[in-house]
């Protein structure tokens, strides 16, 4: 008899210990920040901002343009082909841009300026890790 209760009791320590090593590793995955980048050259800034509720990247771009040149934005995808393009005026420009996560492997953003000779190109990789939660309970 005493035999049985000390495996019972060694059997929930261990069961214990591991469902408390499961919940401690659990809550440090959900706690990592997001890397959130951004990259500075003169007058833009890139920023990646996250992803959005509807699986979405989300980046924002900035330009400060004080002449109000006229002024060319293109977002391109891996294999060079414009996504998007157009041309804008704004002394401060700020625009936030929404990718669908799945199609994306790799951005480039480009921001020229004829009048200035301002070419400025910024490459995104993008990267996507999944990450397990495993909960053991006993039932």
């Amino acid at each position: 008899m005493k035999k049985q209760s000390i495996q019972t009791i060694a059997k929930r320590f261990f069961l214990g210990n591991l469902l408390v090593a499961a919940m401690f590793l659990s809550a440090n995955a959900n706690t990592l920040p997001a890397r959130i980048r951004t990259v500075t050259a003169d007058k833009v800034e890139v920023k990646y901002t996250g992803v959005d509720k509807y699986n979405q990247l989300t980046f924002n771009v900035k330009y400060s343009n004080p002449s109000g040149n006229t002024f060319t934005l293109s977002v391109l995808d891996e294999n060079g082909e414009s996504i998007f393009k157009s041309f804008y005026g704004d002394k401060q420009f700020d625009k936030t841009f929404k990718l669908p996560k799945s199609e994306v492997s790799k951005l480039t953003f480009i921001i020229e300026d004829g009048k200035e000779s301002l070419k400025q190109k910024f490459d995104v990789n993008i990267k996507t890790q999944v990450i397990e939660d495993v909960v053991v309970s006993k039932g």
